[in-house]
């Protein structure tokens, strides 16, 4: 009786430790399995979003020529930069927010102005430069500040990215009232290689009037200004924003008056294709000045024709990306990418010196701006 009961104790014991045997089996799986799950958890986690990853990008370096620091054209490009540029490593674009280049990484460079632009962008030193539309036209044709040098060929349009306006400011009380009146006077045109300069001499070439009629001085603005106020002179050119804070200084003091440009002798200068149109400044923009019509002078956003036809595209595309508004507005640059948005591509192309970069025509040919005649569109690249 005893073996019995001794067999029948072992043979529990037995069962016991079988039972614990599955049970510490299963509570290692169970546990290998939660350990298994956690880890994928955290590696989802941590690891970024599929719309974050990207592959590998290919750098590419683009320099645009400008102006001096603080001036208008240094303003204008370092806009145009911040809306081109997407570095390596920037998150894929979002519907309504500002979106670049991929892979593009653009830079204002600062130049000696418009003239030196010119020259820069022909001779590859600068991707691409900004410059006034009337000095534009002069290096085309190889003349003064070009005169002597070859007409220049190579240089291509983006866009006309900058409306100014030309001002013709008179001193008060110097019976002034149209450009006929200059005839005798002291009237600054700006220094030389100045966007000024270039536009004030077709306005008075075009009234017959020059250095044997006019005393005419080259001056920087804040020496013309000076010499205004002081009586030392009776008038000077400024292409500047529209409004212009120094225009709006002058005018708060009661020291000056703008005079119109807008006589029968000027409408050739607004015609269509021409380098200059027709711009109002509205009443009351300026404290004792009436509404007066005055010339538009369109800065160009140019490159060299031998720069890749689908960057250009895409850099074109994105000038006119609606995300990018907000980049390229603001009450400081008011004049940048003239109109509205839906207007600001016929404003960029109203005005062009040059012809269109065959990268920038596919995409202007693409919504049906320019015939498909002038370039040859070809397929527009996948926006990226």
């Amino acid at each position: 009786m005893m073996k019995i009961n001794e067999i029948r104790s072992r043979a529990a014991k037995a069962a016991r430790a079988v039972a614990a045997a599955r049970l510490s089996a299963r509570t290692v799986l169970a546990g290998i399995g939660v350990a298994g799950f956690l880890a994928l958890a955290l590696f989802v986690y941590l690891i970024p979003p599929s719309s974050l990853v990207e592959p590998p990008e290919k750098v590419t370096f683009f320099q645009i020529g400008t102006g001096s620091p603080g001036d208008e054209y240094f303003a204008v490009g370092e806009r145009l930069a911040a809306a081109i540029s997407r570095p390596p490593g920037t998150p894929r674009c979002e519907r309504g927010l500002p979106c670049g280049v991929a892979g593009l990484v653009a830079v204002a460079k600062s130049s000696a102005g418009p003239v030196a632009n010119v020259r820069a962008v022909s001779s590859q030193h600068f991707e691409s430069a900004l410059v006034a539309a009337p000095v534009l036209d002069l290096a085309t044709r190889a003349e003064t500040p070009f005169r002597g040098e070859p007409p220049v060929r190579n240089l291509r349009a983006i866009a006309g990215v900058y409306r100014e306006a030309l001002y013709l400011v008179a001193r008060r009380n110097a019976e002034i009232g149209g450009i006929a009146d200059l005839k005798d006077m002291r009237v600054s045109v700006g220094s030389i290689g100045s966007g000024t300069r270039e536009a004030a001499l077709p306005v008075l070439a075009v009234h017959s009037l020059g250095r044997r009629t006019v005393q005419l001085f080259e001056n920087d603005t804040p020496t013309a200004i000076d010499l205004l106020l002081r009586g030392q002179l009776d008038a000077f050119f400024l292409v500047d924003a529209l409004p212009s804070a120094e225009i709006a200084s002058l005018a708060d003091r009661g020291a000056i008056d703008i005079v119109p440009l807008d006589d029968d002798e000027l409408q050739q200068l607004v015609r269509p294709g021409s380098n200059f149109q027709q711009v109002e400044i509205p009443d009351g923009l300026y404290r004792f000045i009436p509404e007066t019509r005055t010339l538009g002078v369109s800065m160009i956003w140019v490159v060299n024709e031998s720069v890749d036809a689908d960057l250009v595209y895409r850099i074109t595309e994105t000038l006119f990306y609606p995300g990018n508004r907000q980049l390229l507005s603001g009450s400081g640059l008011a004049g940048l990418l003239p109109g509205n948005a839906g207007e600001a591509e016929r404003f960029a192309i109203a005005s062009l010196p040059v012809p269109l970069h065959e990268g920038a025509a596919r995409y202007y040919a693409a919504r049906g701006l320019v015939e498909n005649g002038a370039l040859p569109p070809g397929p527009a690249p996948e926006r990226p």
